[in-house]
């Protein structure tokens, strides 16, 4: 049995959902409700996930965490659907630069980004101490510190300035590649542009202008129509709120 451990807005979430999508594989969700619950901080999953984050995989027992670790696992062992890995060694190895960059470039910063844009409202009724005993929770340390300095400093104007520059340095590198390839690693869409396929949402969702203005890079533009009118997007993007009737 393949279990999912997710949350329904989660951009690391999407990018697993929509690899199972084009795998066209059965899987069980196990919905967990990192806002509301802050279920993330409970023993139960840090026995999963040590480090608080979401997603987790559970096939057969055995655990796998960090979305691009599993969406590169389900395309090894499952033949179902898409072949999501390029046959070329190089295509593969870039393939990996790409998920790299989106990694630690692009998802960095749009977290930094989205802190006061979308996520402060989450946490409103919590008090200053409240909010700083859940952030001691956070398994990973390197979270739990990033959260507890924007507890108490917030986002500076410079750390989301820069945050800006990273995510247009890396969709500028997107447009030039665009220019001589249908997808990021060649004619067949891979594991790379899953991995990038949610955050054009989170740019609009933050307002984010700048990086939303496909004038600027009409490639990348063709590239987030075509990504965003797969069925498997669609697919996993319908996955629900649960607490919508809650709210």
């Amino acid at each position: 049995m393949l279990k999912l451990y997710h949350y329904w807005s989660s951009t690391c979430s999407r990018r697993v959902r929509i690899t199972l999508a084009e795998k066209e594989i059965d899987w069980v969700s196990h919905h967990v409700d990192i806002h509301t619950k802050k279920e993330q901080l409970e023993d139960w999953y840090k026995a999963i996930n040590p480090n608080s984050y979401v997603p987790a995989l559970d096939h057969d027992g055995k655990i796998l965490i960090e979305s691009l670790v599993i969406m590169q696992y389900l395309d090894e062992v499952f033949d179902t659907g898409a072949k999501l890995v390029p046959g070329d060694a190089y295509e593969r190895g870039m393939m990996r630069v790409w998920m790299d960059r989106f990694e630690y470039a692009v998802h960095k910063a749009i977290n930094a980004l989205s802190h006061s844009r979308s996520h402060s409202d989450k946490f409103v009724g919590l008090s200053h101490e409240e909010l700083k005993a859940l952030w001691l929770k956070v398994g990973n340390p390197e979270k739990r510190r990033i959260l507890l300095h924007r507890l108490e400093h917030g986002v500076s104007e410079a750390e989301e300035a820069s945050s800006i520059e990273r995510i247009e340095n890396v969709l500028d590198m997107m447009e030039r590649q665009l220019e001589k390839t249908v997808w990021l690693c060649g004619d067949q869409m891979t594991l790379a542009d899953i991995a990038m396929a949610p955050y054009p949402e989170r740019f609009e969702a933050n307002k984010l202008d700048m990086l939303t203005d496909y004038s600027k890079r009409p490639r990348y533009g063709e590239w987030v129509a075509k990504i965003q009118a797969r069925p498997a997007y669609a697919e996993a993007y319908a996955f629900p709120n649960p607490n919508a009737d809650k709210q």
